[in-house]
This record gives C-alpha cells, structure tokens and sequence, in this order.
C-alpha cells in the first residue's frame, strides 16, 4: 500500500512539473530527494540526506573517499534501494549516466556504435529517401503531404547536423577519422571510456551524472568538457576530486562529511571559504551555549538543597532541559607534520637538457633542450602517449638517451613517486614497512614517524594490501621524506585521491624548498607547485611560471598569431575556393529537388484547375531555375 502512495506521489509530481514545464517554466525541478537513510552492514552511510538539482544546475558532489558518493548515485538510478526517505525525479526527466553499459556491442565499429544514439533519424533518412524514389513515379497529393511531412520531422529533430555532431564529439574526445571503422573491441579500456562518454553527450539528457569524468583524460580533452558542460542546456551532478574542473565548470556543492550533507552556493573557491566561516560560527555558537549551560548548571548545584532557592533552582534545570544543544563541530582537515630536509635552495643549474632525443627503439620526442636550477618545480604536462613517463625515467637514468644529453652537475639523491606505489610491499604492516628500510629505529621512533602522517594507533598494524589510495599516497610521502632526497620526481602524484587527501600532497610539495620535476594530469596542482610548465606535444617548449600563466601565455599567443607565408595564403585561398564551390553544388542539388516537387504539383486537380494557382506555380518554377542558373554562374567563376 506504501508503494502505491509513493508511486501516486511521484506521477502528480511528474504531471505538475510537465504543465509548470508547458507554462514556460526556465529552472525547475529534475530530481528532488527527502530525508534518505542508507546503511550497509550496520554502519551509517548517510542519514536523513536532502538535496535538489533543477534544470540549468551544475553541482557538484563531494566528500573523502568511502563516504557514499557512488552509493547516492545508484539510489538516484535505481540500482540500489534506500532504507528510508524518498527520491523524486520529475517531469518524466531523461537520466544520462557515464557508464561503460552505454555501448551497446563491442563488435560495432565506433561509429556505427554512435549511430545508434540516431536511430530514429537514421529510420526516418531512410523513409524519406524512399519518398524520394517514389515521387519519380508518383506525383500524388497525399505522396507530396508524405513527403513535407517526413522532411519537417526529419529537420525538426535535426537529420541535417546529427553526423556532424559525431563528428564533432568523437574529434573533441580526441578521435580521428581512421578510428571510425575500429570495432570497440580493439580499442583500449580508457578509450572505450572516451566513446562511452562521447555517446552519452549525444544523448543529451536533462541530467547529466557524471562519477571522475576526468580520470584518464587529456588537459585538451578536460578543457574542452568543462566549457560544454558550462554551456550545457540540461543539468549536470558531477562526483569529483579535480579541485580546478569543479571552479570551472560549478555552481553548487553537496559535501557528504559526517553523514551529512552541507549544500554550498558557488564553486570551489568559494566552498573552502564558506566551509571555514561555518565552522567558526558553529564552534563559537557551540561554546556560548556550552558557557551559558555551565553557568545554569552552577547555579542549580549550588542552590539545589537550599529551601528558600528550590524552586529557582528546578526553574533552572527545566530552562536547561529546553535548550536544544549545539553539538561540536567536527573537523575533518587533520594535518600532516611532514618537513622535507634539504639543502640550502641555490639558483646554480642543477640539470642541463641540449638536443635530447628519448624513446625506445624509435623516437618519441627529439631535440628537447632545457636548463634546470635547484629552486626551480617543473611541471610536466601533454597528452597520454607523448612520452612523459619516458622523459622522466631517461632523466633519471632509468633509459638510455637515444641522442644528446642530459647531465645532472653533480650526483643528487633522487626521491622518486610512482603513482601505482610499485615500491610499496603489499605483504607488509605500515610499521614494517618503515622498519625494513630503517632496521635500527625503535618502534617508539616508528610509531612518531607513521604519526606524521596520520597512522595512529592501530593504524599502524594495517597490512599495506587494505590501505586506502590516499593512504599509500601518505605512506609513500613518508618514505620519502626519510629518503632525505635532494630532488623529487613526482609521477602523477594526485591520482585518485579524494580531496582532502589532495590538500595534503599540495600542501607538502609546496612547501618543499627543493627542485621538482612532476607529471601531471592535476592543473590544480600544477598551480599551486609548479614555477616552470614543461609542455609536452610534437615539440616540447618550456614556460616560466605556473599553470594559470602558462594558459595566459597560450591564449596570447593564439590572439597575436602570425599570418602564414605567400605559398600557404595561396593553399588556404584554394582551400576556401573548394569549400564555396562544395556548398554552392549543394544548394544546386537543394533547388533542383525543389523544382522537381513544384513541377509534379502541376499535375494537381487543384492546380491545373485554377489558372491563378497555375501561374503562380510556374512563376514560382521559373524563379527557382533562375536561381540555379545564377549558382552555376557562381561556381564557373570561382573554379576559372
């Protein structure tokens, strides 16, 4: 019975949005959800969890690792079911969800995958051609009506720009068109990632739910995304740790801490202002009350057992029993106290990089010249595949230079990162594994360590296999800062850490005093870390200063850029020429099917009949021909 409620709940709220929708209603409500509760195995995921997301919104969802984000996005698809409270989604919304289910057959080529998302306007070209076939034999009124029916349907519902859009979608998710005909199966997890995400843009739902949308991808890519989903006509839920994508792209937050979930107005900036002022002004709320109870409750001790204050005093304790308590507001930011030992910062090179050619047996990248100081942070940045990863290793020795140099000045301890932690052993306790590369600390010396970074108690007897992302990432930090290296390479530091985890890394990396050289993918990151941007595309060119400054530079650089020479003026100009010539053949055939129609609705009883309607219609004919006849001039022209 319960259900059934719930179910007639759900469709008036569905019929109300639909008519407030036809009233012209410009940011309502898609998805709405009331006092939920969910626990799995007895612990508390969430409760009593309220939160709203209307048609032109871009939220946000955040929190550590572990604390329901993924599960909240299940509830919302149904997947999952909720101990207690409702979900509504109004108005019939269309759901889209980045999932690898969105390809429908690993056997279909990629673009025949896409095509899919257009099958009624394939069904409909089809029709219409077969109209067109038709109308050669049968110029019947009710075959014209079909005709001017089908082709206002086929355009409404955008027939001419669909192939274009795939087009558009898979080049932006950095597809070209050699990978057209490649069956899913052959392309890699990532990529196929990438094609499930292009698919479901296509779709173009009225709420997006997004969960990492930007795990794996390019910074071109990214950059691309976050001004789509900016302009985007629907709504977007995006769970995401990339600090920079949510600024970007943003305009509201839910933050899952405690079991509860915080609603914040603007972007990320904003939050972790916001998020500081709100738990001062509870904290402060918190101890004027806790002061003010005191007092009261001094006074009843005092005065409990004296006859002549009795009454006073139990007036006292019903005043205190009314006050409803402020709990203490919890912090969740724990700090690490990790301090990197270095020598002095010096401004002398350290590294010389002239005419360095890297790779394996071929070359990856040739020619790449730069100078390093011991001050200096590089960040390295460009897409996957470029030869990052082997840049980095062929500094440190790990592969042999294919031609040039790249001589440190003098030996330096290098402190080396892997974002998969390959150098951690998954059989040992977070203490063994401090105390197999240091044997001759004391466990009391251990535990401090392993404190630093936020293993206590027993934390510190945790097999290193059930360790958390950001945990290893907090033990591997560690392992360094004991290395007492002279410099860091870094490689992809930040990879799948949750937020807080990613504040921390920040916080150290920035602060040490050392040089750097680091990939990654994190433009947030990037920004806060590095002084020099070391981009990575066929050539690789070297920027000083961070990342906001680098983006500068470029978009500069692409206001001011220089005009080709004679020779390519005169390709661009012969380019431009086949371009008018294409579009002005296409406007030909456009009229002459025009034309066609016009000729066969002479053959109409109520054409023929009425000399006016006659007359007009082949005035109509002979306007049209004109037009034609004017194109071809065109086009003689411009192929002279």
């Amino acid at each position: 019975m319960l259900l059934g409620v719930k179910f007639v709940k759900i469709v008036i709220v569905a019929i109300f949005n639909a008519k407030l929708r036809d009233l012209g209603g410009d940011n309502m409500n898609l998805l709405k959800i009331n006092n939920l509760k969910k626990t799995f195995g007895g612990n508390v995921l969430f409760d009593n969890l309220s939160l709203e997301i209307n048609t032109k919104d871009k939220v946000a969802l955040i929190g550590r690792n572990g604390v329901g984000k993924t599960t909240l996005i299940k509830l919302i698809l149904n997947e999952i079911a909720p101990d207690s409270g409702d979900i509504f989604i109004f108005g019939q919304a269309k759901i889209g969800y980045l999932s690898q289910n969105i390809i429908k057959s690993l056997d279909n080529t990629m673009f025949e995958e896409c095509l899919t998302v257009f099958s009624n306007l394939v069904k409909l070209e089809k029709q219409l051609h077969d109209i067109t076939e038709h109308l050669k034999v049968d110029h019947s009124d009710a075959i014209l009506k079909r005709y001017a029916h089908t082709e206002n349907e086929f355009q409404v519902k955008g027939g001419y720009e669909y192939l274009t859009m795939i087009d558009m979608f898979l080049t932006k998710f950095g597809f070209t068109k050699t990978d057209y005909d490649r069956q899913i199966k052959t392309f890699s997890g990532g990529e196929r990632t990438r094609i499930a995400f292009a698919k479901l843009l296509m779709t173009k739902p009225d709420l997006l739910l997004l969960d990492e949308p930007t795990n794996h991808m390019d910074i071109e890519i990214i950059e691309w995304l976050e001004e789509y989903l900016k302009r985007y006509n629907g709504a977007v839920l995006v769970i995401t740790h990339d600090k920079y994508f949510i600024n970007k792209v943003v305009n509201k937050i839910y933050e899952i801490d405690f079991n509860k979930l915080e609603l914040y107005h603007g972007n990320f900036d904003y939050y972790e202002e916001e998020k500081v002022k709100r738990y001062e002004l509870l904290l402060k709320a918190h101890l004027k009350q806790q002061k003010q109870i005191t007092h009261l409750q001094s006074f009843v001790d005092r005065f409990r057992y004296n006859a002549k204050r009795a009454s006073i005093a139990q007036d006292r304790v019903k005043k205190i029993n009314r006050i409803k308590r402020i709990e203490k507001p919890k912090n969740a930011h724990s700090h690490v106290n990790i301090k990197f030992k270095t020598k002095r910062p010096t401004q002398v090179e350290i590294l010389e990089v002239e005419n360095l050619s890297i790779g394996y047996t071929f070359p990856l990248i040739e020619n790449i010249n730069f100078k390093m100081r011991g001050t200096d942070k590089i960040g390295i940045i460009g897409s996957n595949g470029t030869g990052k990863t082997t840049l980095i290793k062929t500094l440190m020795g790990k592969l042999k230079c294919l031609h040039g140099k790249c001589n440190f000045y003098r030996q330096m301890k290098v402190g080396y990162f892997d974002q998969n932690q390959m150098t951690l052993n998954e059989s040992l306790t977070v203490m063994q594994t401090i105390h197999n590369v240091y044997p001759g600390k004391t466990v009391g010396e251990v535990r401090s360590d392993i404190a630093k970074v936020l293993f206590s108690g027993e934390d510190a007897y945790k097999s290193v296999s059930v360790l958390s992302g950001g945990e290893k990432v907090r033990l591997s930090i560690l392992l360094l800062m004991l290395e007492a290296p002279e410099i860091l390479i870094l490689d992809e530091p930040t990879n799948h850490l949750d937020i807080d985890t990613k504040n921390i890394v920040e916080d150290v990396f920035e602060s040490y005093d050392g040089p750097i050289i680091f990939i990654s993918h994190d433009r947030y990151f990037i920004n806060k870390v590095a002084t020099k941007i070391l981009s990575v595309k066929k050539d690789i060119e070297i920027f000083e200063g961070n990342y906001s400054e680098y983006v500068s530079i470029q978009e500069t650089l692409k206001s001011k850029e220089i005009k080709p020479k004679n020779s390519k003026i005169k390709t661009s100009k012969y380019e431009d020429k086949e371009k008018k010539v294409r579009k002005l053949i296409k406007q030909v055939d456009n009229l002459d099917i025009k034309v066609d129609l016009l000729k066969q609705e002479l053959f109409l009883k109520d054409v023929y009949m009425d000399k006016n309607i006659y007359e007009k219609k082949t005035e109509e004919i002979a306007s049209v021909e004109k037009q034609i006849e004017q194109l071809y001039i065109k086009i003689e022209e411009l192929t002279i």
